[in-house]
Order: structure tokens, then sequence, then C-alpha cells
């Protein structure tokens, strides 16, 4: 008799091999959706079995998150008790000086420091606090390159993208069987 990729994973899953891990429906024992190399999520449905890219889904749950809240004028913001130092170039520094309405909007306040630095004073409660700094310079980038040459609107749009990403899961990154559970409720 062959043995089904389901009937391995299962096998594996009992026996804790490092792979994956394994989320079970809520008020049930029955498995719904496990991880592979820490990477993908493979979740059983009525149709089937659908793959999903965890940052990927997770980017894109912030994302949403985010726009809605900017749209809304509501970004909940996480003042630093003490501020973070970037340093800048002076291009850098101009960059981002000159868009600091459209950064305070998104829940990221900047202050002039001086000599190639900015100080970080504030920042959106949905972003890691270890993403800040590349964030920041990130913007400093795309603000440089656009030079004017995208509206706000896509400018904004494309500052999520990349507060997204950045903040998002990685792949390699373990997850509970908690945090599968939140992300793939999240998800629709």
């Amino acid at each position: 008799a062959s043995v089904s990729p389901v009937d391995d994973v299962l096998s594996a899953a009992a026996a804790d091999e490092p792979v994956f891990d394994v989320a079970s429906r809520p008020g049930t024992d029955e498995f719904r959706a496990f991880q592979i190399h820490d990477c993908y999520l493979v979740v059983a449905s009525e149709a089937g079995l659908e793959v999903i890219d965890q940052h990927a889904l997770h980017e894109r749950i912030l994302y949403e998150h985010l726009r809605k809240r900017i749209l809304s004028g509501g970004v909940e913001r996480q003042r630093l008790l003490i501020p973070e130092t970037i340093e800048c170039s002076a291009t850098e520094c101009v960059a981002l000086l000159e868009s600091m309405d459209l950064l305070k909007e998104m829940g990221f306040e900047l202050q002039e420091f001086g000599g190639g630095t900015i100080l970080l004073m504030s920042h959106p409660t949905l972003i890691p606090r270890g993403n800040l700094i590349r964030i920041v310079k990130d913007f400093a980038e795309q603000l440089i390159e656009q030079d004017g040459k995208m509206n706000r609107r896509d400018l904004l749009d494309h500052m999520l993208h990349t507060m997204s990403c950045r903040a998002a899961i990685k792949y390699g990154q373990r997850l509970t069987v908690e945090e599968m559970q939140e992300l793939l409720r999240q998800r629709h």
C-alpha cells in the first residue's frame, strides 16, 4: 500500500519533526493547517489544500490595516521614551524633513537633530520596533528616487508597501500555532 503525502505530513507531525507546525481548527482536534519549512502555511479546506506564502499574507494584512487607518486619519502612534537616532546623508535628511507631514500622516514623527542626524519620536504601533530605522531609511531612498515624479497618493501607497514588507513575518520564521491561527483568521 502506498503512503499519501497527507499521511507523510501527519506522521511527521506525530513524530514532532521540525519541518512544520500544525494548527487545529478551534474547538476540534482536527488538523486544519501546518507550516512547511518555516515559509508556507498549508491550509485544509472543503475544496482541498491551499498553500499560502506566510510573508506575503502578513504583508497584505499589514498593508490593508495601515491603509485603512491612514485613510480614516486614525493611525495609532507609539511615542518613544528615548527617541531613535537615524544617521542620514544630507540628501536623505532634506528629503525626510521636506516630507515630515506625509510621514506624520503615516505615524512616523521625525525631528531634526542636526549634523546628519534625525530623531524618530514616534512610530505606528503596528510596526515592530526593530525595523523602524530601516523603514525610515527606505522612505528617504524612495523620496529621493521619486523627487516629485509621483503624486502624493501613489507615493503614500508605495511607502505603505515598503512599511508592510519590512514589518511582516519573514521567511524562515517559525510560527506558533496561535500565530498561524491568527494570521489565517485575518486573511479574509
